[in-house]
């Protein structure tokens, strides 16, 4: 017969304490911009015409963008040099007047999955 106490696990917001892992929130503005989560992991992109985000991600960051499209449009385009976009369920999402989208990277692939409409 074993017998032992498990040590209780340090809570995960302690020790973030003092950390770079903040998840931080910021606002795009303008119609192009480099979609890049050291700018904060949730973005928020209220479009004012057609616009333009290039890929900014590096292997192994995601981030959520939420995008307010007011009837406008929006493509993303990748780095040079990387594979096209994919995206779960074959095609870019159609946007509402408010999605959100989550973009994650793993090599050189970019990935997107359109979370759903928020409106």
């Amino acid at each position: 017969l074993f017998f032992f106490t498990p040590t209780p696990p340090t809570p995960m917001l302690r020790s973030l304490v003092g950390s770079e892992m903040c998840i931080r929130d910021s606002t795009i503005t303008g119609t192009s911009a480099t979609l890049d989560p050291d700018n904060g992991m949730i973005q928020t992109w209220t479009l004012s015409g057609t616009s333009t985000a290039t890929d900014g991600l590096t292997d192994g960051q995601s981030m959520l963008l939420i995008v307010t499209a007011g009837g406008n449009g929006l493509t993303i385009s990748e780095a040079t040099g990387n594979p096209t976009i994919k995206w779960v369920g074959g095609s870019a999402p159609t946007l509402g007047t408010e999605t959100a989208i989550e973009l994650f990277r793993v090599g050189t692939q970019l990935y997107g999955a359109t979370v759903g409409d928020l409106s």
